[in-house]
């Protein structure tokens, strides 16, 4: 660092960084190099960094919504930066804000010479992210409970309006319900297919395509070239991390190089090996 290392004090109260002794924290912190304040990374980005703030503010972004500003001590970036990863949101540091970095590459080479310490940072990771799925799970269960109780609610408001008289708007409102019951129908919850279990489709016309998100019933993938209309028929080959599948249906909507597809009734033995497929993805969620 330029100026000094950064203050131990401040170091151990993050949480990825606890149990570390005082001179573990000393040579992390030298590591670390002042970077200017203003946008710090963009989503999309490829993270090559993380990021300790130790005076002012960063606020985070996904689009033009702000979801966090956070206040010093706090570390950035981490998770992403270790592995790699794409980011999912902007970072952007007020004025006057003190804000320090280190390389993915510096970092790595470092607990290259120093296996214990990067055994422990690996640890206090590893133990952040299964905290966070945890929390993920409580919050999903209560989303399920609340989807549960407005799918019934909306099924009530159904049959009532199909016992009343008709009027004007009685066609109208029970078209919407059903519309959204059907919509927020369990078989039509879509997974985004992570690197571990990607998946990809070969078309007919031997191009090959990506998979971003597959349910029971649809399939979102991008691929290059012609780009079809809406309504035209599509078909190929599914592979899903092993196991291979003929898949055909109707372009819903196109956008971009993305097409989402909804697929035609699969045969039983195709329709298990899918269901198998979401099931292991939706698992790599689940903290057991």
């Amino acid at each position: 660092m330029a100026d000094s290392t950064v203050p131990l004090d401040k170091l151990r109260t993050i949480p990825l960084l606890r149990g570390f002794s005082d001179e573990q924290l000393h040579s992390l912190s030298e590591l670390f190099v002042p970077v200017e304040a203003g946008q710090l990374f963009d989503v999309h980005d490829t993270a090559e960094s993380l990021y300790l703030l130790l005076d002012g503010e960063v606020t985070l972004y996904q689009g033009e919504r702000e979801m966090f500003t956070l206040h010093p001590p706090a570390l950035l970036g981490e998770l992403g930066a270790f592995a790699g990863l794409r980011r999912n949101s902007r970072a952007e540091a007020t004025a006057g804000a003190t804000v320090l970095s280190i390389e993915r590459v510096a970092l790595q080479d470092f607990f290259a010479t120093h296996a214990e310490l990067g055994l422990h940072y690996e640890k206090n990771l590893l133990y952040i992210a299964a905290e966070k799925i945890d929390r993920d799970q409580t919050r999903l269960e209560d989303m399920r409970e609340n989807l549960v109780r407005t799918q019934k609610a909306m099924k009530q408001m159904r049959e009532y309006l199909l016992e009343s008289e008709d009027t004007a708007v009685s066609a109208h409102l029970h078209d919407m319900l059903d519309g959204l019951i059907q919509r927020n129908r369990r078989v039509n919850y879509r997974v985004s297919p992570p690197s571990a279990l990607a998946a990809n489709l070969r078309l007919d016309d031997k191009r090959a395509a990506q998979v971003v998100q597959i349910s029971r019933t649809h399939l979102s993938f991008t691929c290059s070239g012609t780009t079809p209309e809406a309504g035209a028929r599509m078909s190929g080959v599914l592979s899903l991390s092993g196991p291979e599948i003929p898949v055909s249906g109707k372009v819903l909507r196109t956008k971009g190089d993305r097409i989402d597809l909804e697929l035609d009734l699969l045969l039983d033995d195709y329709a298990a090996t899918l269901e198998g497929y979401l099931t292991r993805v939706q698992l790599l969620d689940f903290l057991a």
